[in-house]
C-alpha cells in the first residue's frame, strides 16, 4: 500500500491499513529505537508497547492536522519520530526523571523537539488517558454501540440489527443515552461536563485501534500472518 492509501485508510478507520502498517513497519521501527536508545533500558516488550502507542498518536495527528506526506516512505519516518518521543516519555516515567532530563535525553538521541512541544504532547496524552479510562468504565453495550458508530461507521439500521434493537430510532436513543453516560462519568471525575462529540469519538477510536493492535500482536507472537496476506490478496484483486 502507498502512503496515500495508508493516509486514507487511517482517516476512514480501515483496519486493513492498520494491519498493513503493523506488519510492515514494526520490525523497522524496533530496529531504529534500538539504535537510538543504546543504553539497553528498552526491553523487547517495551518497544512493542511504544510501537502500539505511537500508532495511536499517529492516528490522532493524521485526523487532527491533516498530515501531508511529501514523499513515499514519509509515514514510516514520521512514525519513528513519534516513537522516539514516546520512548523518551516512557523512560522518564520509568525512572522518574524531570522534564529537563527528558529533553536532554531527546537531544542525545538527535531529536529536535522543543520544550513546549513536549509539554503540549504530555498534556494531550494526559487528557487522552483520562478520556480512555472514562470510556473503559462505560457499560459494555455502550462501548459496543459507540464502536460500531464511530469506528466501523455503521448506519443506525445496521447497529439496531446487530444489537437486537427494534429499529434505527431505538439505536439513536441508546446512543444519546450512552453519550450522556460518558459525560456523567467524566463529570464525576473532573467536575466538568464540557465534552465535544469529537472527544468521545477520539476515545472510541483509540480503544478500537488498541484492540486491533493487541489482536495483531497476538498474531505476530504466534507466527500468524494471515491478516497481512489478506491485505496483499485484496490489493491483487483490485
Amino acid at each position: 500500500m502507498t502512503d496515500s492509501q495508508l493516509l486514507i485508510g487511517i482517516i476512514e478507520n480501515d483496519e486493513r491499513a492498520w494491519r498493513y502498517i503493523y506488519h510492515n513497519m514494526r520490525i523497522g521501527f524496533a530496529s531504529i529505537l534500538v539504535q537510538e536508545f543504546t543504553d539497553g533500558k528498552l526491553r523487547k516488550e517495551d518497544i512493542e508497547d511504544i510501537f502500539q502507542e505511537s500508532l495511536v498518536v499517529l492516528m490522532r495527528k493524521v485526523k487532527s492536522s491533516g498530515l501531508v506526506i511529501p514523499r513515499e516512505g514519509a509515514i514510516f519516518s514520521y512514525l519513528t519520530e513519534i516513537g522516539k518521543r514516546t520512548a523518551c516519555n516512557f523512560l522518564r516515567k520509568q525512572s522518574h526523571l524531570s522534564s529537563t532530563d527528558a529533553v536532554t535525553i531527546l537531544d542525545k538521541q538527535h531529536y529536535t523537539g522543543k520544550d513546549n512541544d513536549m509539554a503540549a504532547e504530555e498534556k494531550q496524552q494526559t487528557e487522552n488517558e483520562f478520556l480512555d479510562r472514562v470510556f473503559d468504565s462505560m457499560p459494555a453495550e455502550c462501548r459496543q454501540l459507540l464502536k460500531l458508530f464511530y469506528w466501523e461507521r455503521k448506519p443506525m439500521d445496521d447497529i439496531a440489527s446487530i444489537l437486537g434493537m427494534r429499529n434505527a430510532d431505538s439505536a439513536k436513543t441508546k446512543k444519546s443515552k450512552c453519550m450522556n453516560k460518558f459525560k456523567d462519568i467524566a463529570a464525576q471525575l473532573i467536575e466538568s461536563d464540557e465534552f465535544a462529540e469529537d472527544a468521545v469519538r477520539a476515545a472510541v477510536e483509540r480503544a478500537a485501534l488498541r484492540e486491533l493492535l493487541e489482536e495483531e500482536r497476538f498474531y505476530a507472537e504466534n507466527g500468524i500472518s494471515l491478516a497481512a496476506l489478506d491485505i496483499e490478496e485484496d490489493k491483487k484483486d483490485k
